[in-house]
């Protein structure tokens, strides 16, 4: 069997299920906004034709206008116009699971139709076909709007059809056969709605079968080798991120495309990736795959991460306790020590790139995202590692990162995590101004305020470690990752303990934590400057003096 026979024959059996097709979130709530929105055309469209009704018998027969209110299939049909009305404003709002979704669809649709094939219960005296054809005309036209903008297979569409249809020929029959002197037979009457009723059955499922076929082809356009894309999660200057699962696994996953990347930067993204592949710490953002689409686009799937950046931590809840500052540190500074010793440099170690998460019941587990703007130190090859560039984000980037970009090493990810750490504490940046400009100069010229000295009470043992790292010389640095978790070890703060982290995501269950793996979001403070700055910078140097 080949893989087009194979891919065909699996449509065909999605095709044939009667289950509502709602595989992920966003399936779930495309298909709760659609059959709100169904419920609200029929309202509407049912409501529009019993006004237009009454405003004609007003102007033409105004005589006549309490005897057609007073009739019942008036008032079944104003009670069925009702309920979709409500159907409506029971989904437009609120989270349904997809259980419930699939069973208010068979319940609404058929409820509906029935509410229309009432109209011809209730008529006294029947008069020809007329009613019949109007409730099979008003169950047409639900079935086709549902159709047309509800997620559904063409056989489950077929199913709710027949249900609508099927009961108006027998009672067109018998509903005829109580009346005297019809000039329409009864079953003459009944073979009459029933041909149109299969034409509308049949209707029905050719619209589902097109717009479900054009769906599954959507599906398969959003799928890279084994991964299925979902929703978009993040978007930024380098690429687009996207929620997925791998097709046979269902793990969930992020994957990012590298958009806008051609040649050398491309290959460049591929050797990062590749490199980025090898690390392997518990704390490092875990790298499963890469590739490319058919039409070129470099694209890495990682691990999807439910949380919190440290950035939406301090922006939502404050600055951060001491030793729990302390307790995140020691994790960044483990994946970094992995990284250093794998010759790499991060180049934008910041807030916005570190994900809070919790992993195998932990709580307050780190994890360092974004090693796209990784540096090699040994082995590069200089036509793609774009080292004469100054790259990373202004608020935490070392002074060398911006004087000689290609003279970076380890140490300036320590500078990153001071800056990073001075913030968790604080809630403010080391050094902030109006412009690029300013704030460079601030990190090449000025020296930072220690961290109590913003928020008094705090422990001078962390002054003296954040401030070591926040040297405007590396060598005055912390030597390694290692060495500058040993001095904050040595710093002597309580210990964050795992009651402590349990109590905290049980107490505030952050509302941030959203699944999101991409460094986006900034506060409604910096939205102002963050368009000029940029959150994060990468200003080609070559061809200067």
């Amino acid at each position: 069997m080949t893989p087009g026979t194979t891919t065909r024959s699996r449509s065909l059996v999605r095709s044939l299920s009667l289950r509502a097709p709602i595989a992920t979130e966003e399936e779930r709530a495309q298909f709760q906004r659609r059959l709100a929105l169904t419920l609200g055309v029929v309202f509407a469209l049912a409501f529009a034709f019993w006004a237009i009704q009454m405003a004609i018998f007003t102007a033409v027969h105004p005589s006549m206008l309490a005897h057609v209110l007073d009739e019942p299939s008036m008032l079944v049909q104003l009670a069925t116009t009702i309920a979709a009305g409500f159907g409506w404003l029971v989904l437009r709002s609120g989270h349904r699971s997809a259980r419930v979704l699939g069973f208010a669809d068979a319940i609404a649709t058929t409820a509906i139709c029935l509410g229309w094939v009432g109209m011809v219960v209730v008529q006294p005296v029947p008069q020809g076909a007329r009613m019949e054809l109007i409730a099979l005309l008003a169950v047409t036209y639900t079935l086709t709007s549902r159709a047309a903008l509800v997620p559904s297979t063409p056989a489950r569409s077929a199913v709710l059809a027949a249900f609508g249809i099927g009961p108006l020929v027998p009672l067109t029959y018998v509903m005829n056969a109580r009346a005297p002197d019809q000039a329409l037979h009864p079953l003459d009457a009944a073979i009459y709605v029933f041909i149109w009723g299969i034409v509308g059955v049949a209707n029905v499922t050719i619209i589902s079968w097109v717009i479900y076929g054009l769906r599954l082809e959507m599906r398969r356009a959003m799928r890279l080798g084994q991964y299925i894309l979902d929703d978009k999660i993040g978007e930024g200057g380098m690429g687009v991120v996207y929620r997925a699962h791998h097709a046979m696994l269902r793990r969930a996953t992020a994957i990012k495309l590298l958009t806008g990347t051609t040649g050398q930067a491309a290959a460049r993204f591929e050797r990062e990736v590749q490199i980025t592949a090898r690390l392997t710490h518990p704390n490092t953002v875990a790298v499963f795959d890469y590739g490319r689409t058919p039409n070129g686009v470099f694209y890495y799937a990682m691990e999807f991460l439910e949380g919190i950046t440290l950035e939406g931590l301090v922006e939502t809840y404050g600055a951060q306790p001491p030793s729990r500052v302390v307790h995140l540190l020691l994790q960044i500074c483990g994946a970094l020590e992995e990284a250093h010793a794998e010759g790499l440099v991060h180049r934008d170690i910041k807030p916005a790139n570190i994900m809070l998460t919790t992993r195998g019941g932990m709580q307050d587990v780190v994890k360092v995202l974004d090693f796209g703007l990784v540096k090699e130190v040994a082995n590069a090859d200089l036509r793609l590692s774009a080292v004469n560039t100054i790259v990373g984000t202004p608020h935490y980037m070392s002074p060398e990162a911006i004087v000689d970009p290609e003279s970076i090493d380890a140490r300036a990810d320590l500078y990153g995590v001071g800056a990073t750490a001075f913030f968790l504490l604080t809630g403010e940046r080391v050094f902030d101004g109006a412009s690029l400009v300013e704030i460079c100069s601030k990190h090449l010229h000025e020296v930072p305020d220690a961290p109590s000295v913003r928020l008094p009470g705090l422990p001078e043992a962390l002054d003296r470690v954040l401030l070591a790292c926040l040297e405007k010389k590396p060598e005055a640095r912390p030597a390694s990752a290692s060495v500058l978790a040993d001095l904050l070890r040595a710093a002597g703060l309580p210990e964050w303990t795992r009651s402590d982290a349990r109590a905290w995501w049980d107490a505030n269950a952050p509302s941030g934590a959203g699944g999101r793996n991409v460094s986006s979001g900034t506060s409604a403070k910096d939205a102002e400057t963050d368009a000029a700055l940029g959150e994060t910078i990468a200003v080609a140097l070559e061809g200067r003096r």
